[in-house]
């Protein structure tokens, strides 16, 4: 798994984020983490 690095002042930015600029990301982080499990599922089987 690719570990993501981020400086507390970037984390700081994200928190403070507009609200829909947080749901869009959260969005994404979510759709990629969907596609990664089902790459997992395909490779295991």
């Amino acid at each position: 798994m690719h570990e993501l690095k981020y400086a507390p002042s970037e984390l700081r930015e994200l928190y403070e984020a507009p609200k829909e600029f947080k749901a869009l990301l959260y969005g994404l982080i979510g759709y990629k983490l969907e596609l990664l499990e089902k790459e997992a599922k395909k490779g295991g089987n």
